[in-house]
């Protein structure tokens, strides 16, 4: 984006005024002129439910056992206490992490909570657990169900204790009951995780999806940890791989696009996991990095702490020695407004954007 763009954006906000606009513009003038704090409160803020899960994705700290932290539920006293505190300035909260959302027995009051605050909620799951009465209660603005396979065989490959059938059970059951509640915010999202056992479904899912009436549809290009990982799941048509393909024919896996000691994003947002400890970000599930704890001392004092401060001056010093950005998806600056679709849509969940072909519907 050059200079003129970003002038235009900042003049439309602080014209239109949307919700967040001065913390939005406030911190990215600050990373982009390398300084650390202070900083307003963040605008997009992610918190985990859980970091318990019903399924034994292999791909996943949780799912494979490495977690290193301990597992827990996000208090209902503590999450009250913090959306109090952010709900003038946060637009975003995305309401998953490590686990399965609707493990947390309160995760619709949660959610409601924050929506009577006037954020814009985000969630996914793996469908097993989602009532579809709580969802239309919790007022979100967007639930995805992410599959992994068209068939019970495919989908369990990945989602290993998942259940397809319950899944779409209650996939339908949401659909059903929101078409007889017109007035609800609810936007339906399917999520199909694209692997090599599952890539041949990508039309039958995208066609499927249309079909039961989802708003949108999602094609998620694939995660590794590690080569291993690669060589085991990432499918063999690479337009669905954001991994850098020369690097990984010499046993090396990276991003096509490394960040180069810049990351907007991390001066926008906050990753808050459920015992309320903060890490810099969504490539950080074994809390390597603690940046303070939200509910002992504030979401804003947390941001602008001294081990915040730190780590994006590292960042902006040596990015590359700091792990967790190596295997970085490079996410772009948080929005503040979020339309629904006014029709069916498809979506691709990539991070190369020379590689957006898809099937149509």
């Amino acid at each position: 984006m050059g200079f003129l763009s970003k002038a235009r954006t900042a003049y439309r906000m602080s014209k239109g005024r949307p919700k967040g606009w001065q913390s939005l513009l406030w911190n990215t003038a600050m990373a982009r002129t390398g300084r650390v704090g202070p900083l307003m409160t963040p605008v997009h803020v992610a918190i985990e439910p859980t970091n318990a899960c019903n399924a034994q994705c292999p791909v996943c700290e949780t799912g494979n056992f490495t977690m290193r932290r301990r597992k827990g539920l996000l208090d209902f006293k503590a999450y009250r206490t913090l959306i109090d505190e952010i709900a003038p300035t946060t637009t975003t909260l995305m309401y998953y992490f490590m686990g399965e959302p609707f493990l947390n027995k309160h995760s619709y009051d949660m959610i409601r909570y924050a929506r009577d605050r006037g954020i814009y909620v985000e969630t996914c799951t793996n469908g097993d657990l989602a009532d579809a009465q709580g969802v239309i209660y919790s007022d979100i603005n967007k639930i995805s169900f992410q599959l992994g396979g068209m068939d019970e065989e495919t989908h369990r490959r990945y989602r290993v204790r998942s259940s397809l059938a319950k899944t779409h059970a209650n996939l339908h059951a949401l659909i059903d009951l929101r078409r007889r509640n017109p007035q609800s915010n609810v936007q339906v999202d399917v999520g199909f995780i694209v692997m090599r056992h599952n890539e041949h479904q990508v039309p039958a899912f995208l066609k499927w999806a249309k079909e039961i009436g989802a708003d949108s549809a999602n094609v998620i290009d694939p995660c590794a940890r590690n080569m291993l990982e690669a060589h085991a799941y990432l499918p063999k048509d690479r337009k669905y791989w954001f991994y850098d393909e020369e690097a990984f024919e010499r046993g090396v896996l990276k991003p096509k696009h490394l960040p180069d000691n810049e990351c907007q994003w991390i001066w926008n947002s906050i990753q808050i996991n459920w015992d309320g400890e903060a890490v810099p970000c969504c490539r950080d599930p074994n809390g390597l990095h603690p940046l303070g704890n939200v509910f002992e001392h504030g979401l804003r004092g947390v941001f602008n702490s001294k081990k915040a401060r730190e780590f994006r001056q590292q960042v902006l010093d040596n990015q590359g020695a700091i792990e967790i950005c190596k295997l970085c998806s490079s996410y772009g600056l948080p929005t503040l407004e979020k339309p629904r679709p006014i029709e069916f849509e498809i979506q691709r969940h990539s991070f190369d954007p020379e590689k957006l072909e898809l099937p149509t519907v």
